[in-house]
């Protein structure tokens, strides 16, 4: 009766089952896997939510498929005060990146072809690749002392089949930015094989330090077709407005062409809200008043953690560059999954095993950046007594 392709395996993990246990009998967990930031102390100003004007103004509904132009104008404007020049004929909005990867792949994949994405990473890319009857091929981000993309990788899974190279730029889980040098020879080879890029550069704002190595935004992209992704959800902290954006660049044909199917595509679905839209220029107008707030949690946390995982600690910190988490490794005598479940059942805490963002490196788990800083130190603490107990 239902199709193959939502033939998923519906059995709670043993993690996710042991959380509903502790739940039911009203246990308190210290959860760092929360990525929602509506959830974790931070302060919103009333002037950056959806006003009773935008509601009353959005009575008389006139949709666009690439979404309000007054939208599209404060998102290239955005754009503008970084010095990224953006033409708001080629941003196409929706209700969020997840929408925003489905369009990209009824664009460019046919039943049964594949795209490139990192691995480490983040796990929705492959539900929504086989929502979409598409392929998922991975490509190695190996550690040396910080995270890099492992070109040889890439190379060897690129072939005739593969109809988009995905970059997250910094990436989910491991907080790596791509970098200049990896940018200039994914470019090239992007031209060369005629294969589109999809960056997604929702974290983008939130960078630990500046790296001069590092490689700025791909919106506006010139010689391959790029289309990158960015929305409110991290960048204002508000993932419950669900708007999110793609900037189309490339060579003029390339782009025209892909827009012309894009408007197609979205004018089926005319997903983002009217409200939302007209509240785009007052949300984009000073998002570091958000963003920053989220960075210093997250970088304070993040540099924290030295303090309490000393040189000599069983518990080895992966270098973080931004973003929301960070990875951590444990001591071999367990999986990272056994691992999971301890911090669980004895301790309370609640963190992702390393196997769920595909990194295989052995006993590695991924915390969240996000909650209060007693909170997360504290957590730590009890994570050095576990693995020394």
């Amino acid at each position: 009766m239902f199709s193959s392709r939502t033939d998923w395996d519906f059995r709670s993990s043993p993690l996710f089952s042991l959380v509903l246990q502790k739940r039911a009998r009203g246990e308190e967990i210290i959860d760092l896997t929360e990525s929602n930031p509506t959830r974790c102390g931070f302060r919103y100003q009333p002037d950056h939510l959806i006003t009773q004007s935008a509601l009353w103004n959005s009575v008389s509904y006139e949709p666009d498929p690439k979404g309000l132009i007054l939208a599209r104008q404060a998102i290239a404007d955005w754009y503008e005060r970084q010095q990224i020049s953006v033409d708001p004929s080629r941003i196409i909005l929706s209700s969020g990146t997840s929408e925003a990867y489905s369009h990209l792949l009824r664009l460019l994949c046919n039943v049964g072809e594949n795209i490139a994405v990192p691995k480490p990473g983040y796990p929705l890319l492959e539900y929504l690749c086989r929502l979409n009857d598409v392929d998922c091929q991975q490509y190695r981000l190996d550690y040396d002392g910080e995270w890099h993309i492992d070109l040889p990788s890439l190379a060897g899974i690129l072939s005739p089949n593969t109809k988009a190279l995905v970059l997250v730029h910094p990436n989910n889980p491991t907080g790596s930015f791509v970098k200049l040098e990896e940018r200039e020879h994914i470019l090239t080879v992007s031209e060369k094989q005629s294969i589109p890029l999809v960056v997604d550069e929702v974290f983008s704002a939130f960078p630990f330090e500046e790296d001069a190595r590092r490689a700025w935004s791909f919106a506006g992209t010139q010689n391959t077709l790029t289309f990158t992704l960015n929305g409110l959800s991290k960048l204002v902290g508000l993932p419950q407005l669900k708007l999110a954006w793609i900037v189309v660049s490339g060579p003029e044909e390339l782009c025209t062409s892909a827009l012309q199917r894009l408007e197609v595509i979205a004018d089926t679905f005319l997903s983002v809200g009217t409200p939302v839209q007209l509240s785009l220029e007052t949300l984009l107008s000073d998002p570091a008043a958000m963003s920053e707030q989220i960075l210093d949690r997250a970088r304070s946390n993040y540099e924290g953690l030295p303090e309490v995982f000393t040189q000599g600690s069983p518990v080895s910190i992966f270098r973080c560059e931004g973003a929301w988490t960070a990875v951590l490794r444990l001591p071999a005598t367990r999986t990272d999954e056994e691992w999971a479940q301890e911090l669980l059942q004895v301790h309370g805490i609640l963190t992702h095993p390393g196997l769920l963002f595909d990194i295989d490196l052995n006993s590695c788990i991924v915390v969240s950046l996000l909650p209060e800083p007693k909170i997360f130190s504290e957590s730590m603490k009890r994570i050095l007594t576990a693995v020394r107990h």
